[in-house]
């Protein structure tokens, strides 16, 4: 298994937004990165109209593009997965999911960056817009159709979909069923302990074969690694653990993560 973290894009790297994000996480040891993209991080710091920088897949150049496909080689990382954070700030706007038309071209837009970095998958989500099982399904559908043309699997985040109104985790089984692609799944991110449900190890069986990749909040001793690692050969992941931590845990994160697979790894 690999390990990887989600980071953004920094404002003032002169050798570009993501170089000097990507040399730290080679010295600190991960194989990967998950890029974000969001407005909020770190560009709209300052508070100053026009400040948000490049945090939009229709505003990255095929120049910029390429510079990322440099920096990633060469300090050795792979810029494995995308995540469409934008997404919470797009529902405060638009919190009807009849609303997503626009969305929708920016998840698509989303998804062939994914492609154009090398990324293999892309999270997903609608923020908290609600609206009918119908309007999820054809909004996630027409993303899928794109994610399908370029080969990157469409992950939805599992402990966001509740957000839609339409159900939890089974629900969010349910959409996968029913479109049945090998390029839509689950993008697995349980909340435990801080969401008193299902632990991971529960979490991770019942989403089985769904599974696109893994999110990981900061190591917890509440959490029986043993168990998780189990459920996760049972069900055949052997890919990205994400971390989702802020900068100032990336090293005991990634740290942490080497002890959990040294000890329950086996």
């Amino acid at each position: 298994m690999k390990v990887s973290i989600r980071v953004g894009f920094r404002r003032d790297d002169p050798a570009g937004p993501l170089d000097g994000v990507l040399r730290e996480c080679h010295e600190m040891g991960y194989d990967g990165i998950e890029l974000m993209l969001d407005p909020r991080y770190p560009f709209t710091s300052s508070g100053t109209r026009g400040s948000r920088g490049l945090w939009s897949s229709e505003s990255i150049t095929p120049e910029l593009r390429e510079q990322l496909r440099e920096s990633a080689q060469r300090h050795g990382i792979e810029i494995a997965t995308l995540s469409a954070d934008w997404a919470w700030g797009y529902a405060q706007y638009n919190p009807r999911l009849s609303q997503w038309e626009r969305g929708v071209e920016l998840l698509r837009s989303d998804v062939n960056l994914a492609a154009d970095l090398g990324a293999r998958a892309i999270l997903i989500h609608v923020g908290e817009s609600q609206g009918s099982w119908e309007e999820i399904k054809s909004i996630v559908a027409r993303v899928v159709e794109e994610g399908a043309r370029r080969e990157v699997k469409i992950g939805f985040e599992a402990g966001i979909f509740a957000r839609t109104g339409l159900g939890g985790l089974e629900a969010l089984i349910r959409l996968v069923d029913e479109l049945n692609t090998p390029w839509f799944g689950v993008y697995e991110h349980c909340y435990w302990p801080r969401r008193r449900e299902m632990q991971p190890h529960e979490e991770i069986r019942m989403i089985g074969h769904r599974m696109v990749a893994l999110h990981s909040s900061f190591p917890s001793v509440q959490i029986d690694y043993r168990q998780m690692l189990q459920a996760l050969r049972e069900v055949g992941y052997d890919w990205y653990w994400v971390f989702e931590v802020g900068w100032e845990q990336a090293r005991q994160s990634i740290d942490d993560w080497r002890y959990i697979m040294a000890t329950y790894g086996a």
